[in-house]
């Protein structure tokens, strides 16, 4: 995965739709807690990496105390809150060349989004995945997407729009009431992408906001945007890739991955300088979000957590994830149960 791969313009969304649906939470402190500063948003051409999003998200829940955050920030989610694209499908005659839209134009907000449509026969089925990502998406941000499609289809066809089936990445959460509440449908966790299948007869809906001649200005647009993501496997993405093939085995020291890729260390060094990163920097956002991920599957012991990310010993992950996060990974694992915990009262 390259670097840079998330629009700064979805970070804006993604705030956006938090902050309305939490009145409490704190964009400044959020930002601060990942390492970016407020003054990145007012920069639409920046992009950051898909750890950075990931940390974000990690941060939504641990602020607002809400494990279905991402469900609830979709009641606020506009069309604009996904930028250009979102314009482009609002502006389509219907829900068919709208579906279409958001599939060409995903990868304007991020990179390494995969999207598919299809339809059979009575039968559409559209997926979301960032499959090249050694990181599952958090839960948050899996249901963010999936309900968010859904509450966009609602409100750009004006039709009380409920779907067939519907599915998650992440594991099955201990509290699925407001699943059951938001999509009157049937829905599935752990599926290899995030998807949302309805009737394809949804797919002639005229949209209430239709103006084919800006959606066709708007693809132009998007196409010129297209072409300047990049084509092929950037430099990062191969120590990215050399990095997670390396960290169960252990061999994480820059020596052995220069060599792997075929450099001394320092050339690889100067290399990643050159990128505005660091080795270091690299391995510490993969293990921080990898981390975090792993300790939310509570069968695991933090001592499998810790080898799963390479380190030798259970006391040196302590020690990193204390300075990663201001907590330790056993308090980590009871404030997001007590979270868990309350959230399921709060819904009973």
């Amino acid at each position: 995965m390259g670097l840079h791969a998330v629009s700064i313009k979805l970070v804006q969304g993604i705030l956006s739709a938090a902050l309305a649906a939490d009145s409490d939470l704190e964009a400044e402190q959020m930002l601060a807690a990942i390492g970016l500063y407020p003054e990145i948003l007012e920069d639409a051409d920046v992009y950051i990496s898909h750890e950075k999003i990931t940390a974000l998200w990690v941060e939504l829940v641990r602020c607002s105390g809400n494990p279905s955050i991402g469900l609830r920030m979709a009641e606020f989610t506009q069309p604009s809150s996904w930028d250009v694209a979102g314009y482009a499908v609002e502006s389509s005659p219907d829900l068919n060349e709208a579906m279409r839209r958001i599939v060409r134009s995903a990868r304007v907000l991020h990179e390494e989004v995969e999207m598919t449509f299809e339809i059979q026969g009575k039968v559409a089925r559209l997926t979301h995945a960032v499959s090249s990502s050694p990181l599952p998406l958090h839960r948050p941000a899996c249901d963010w997407v999936v309900a968010g499609i859904f509450q966009l289809i609602r409100r750009i066809t004006g039709v009380d729009f409920v779907p067939l089936k519907v599915g998650f990445q992440h594991s099955l959460p201990e509290d699925i009431s407001a699943y059951r509440r938001l999509f009157r449908a049937p829905f599935e966790f752990n599926r290899p992408v995030n998807e949302i299948v309805f009737d394809s007869t949804f797919l002639s809906l005229p949209l209430l906001k239709s103006y084919p001649e800006l959606a066709r200005v708007l693809d132009r647009y998007i196409e010129e945007l297209l072409a300047k993501l990049p084509t092929s496997e950037s430099f990062i993405d191969d120590v990215r890739r050399e990095i997670s093939i390396e960290l169960r085995g252990g061999n994480l020291g820059v020596e052995t991955i220069a060599k792997r890729l075929g450099f001394v260390p320092r050339t690889l060094q100067r290399k990643l300088k050159e990128t505005g990163t660091s080795y270091q920097e690299l391995l510490n956002e993969m293990r921080r979000a990898l981390s975090i991920h792993y300790l939310q599957e509570q069968h695991m012991t933090v001592s499998e957590v810790a080898f799963l990310l390479g380190f030798s010993e259970a006391s040196a992950f302590y020690r990193a994830f204390k300075h990663w996060t201001g907590t330790t990974p056993s308090e980590f694992r009871r404030t997001l149960k007590l979270t868990n915990d309350i959230s399921h009262i709060l819904h009973e």
